[in-house]
């Protein structure tokens, strides 16, 4: 799963739970930062812990930023508000997230 956004190079942030993904390719993509996930499997340290976990790749010439969005959002639920574009400049449509082909 993609935020629809490209990058040249990728870096892997981080690990997310199922529930997580798609708040943070939502607020990557309101920050202009690409992102996609992919499902990996995962070690199962005590019964209960998922087998699957979904790892976030970013765009690495701006993976601080990218860090600091997506620690906002687990940390916080939701990102904080992007500052609001001068008067007379066009608001930017809302990316569909896309899934790649298998």
């Amino acid at each position: 799963m993609s935020n629809g956004l490209d990058a040249r190079t990728w870096g892997v942030l981080a690990d997310l739970d199922e529930s997580q993904v798609y708040r943070v390719l939502f607020a990557l993509s309101d920050a202009r930062i690409a992102g996609y996930v992919l499902p990996v499997r995962a070690t199962v340290l005590e019964a209960g812990d998922p087998e699957i976990a979904w790892r976030l790749r970013v765009d690495l010439q701006q993976f601080r930023i990218a860090e600091d969005r997506v620690m906002e959002v687990l940390r916080y639920a939701r990102p904080r508000r992007a500052p609001r574009p001068p008067r007379g400049t066009r608001r930017r449509l809302r990316v569909p997230l896309v899934r790649r082909a298998r």
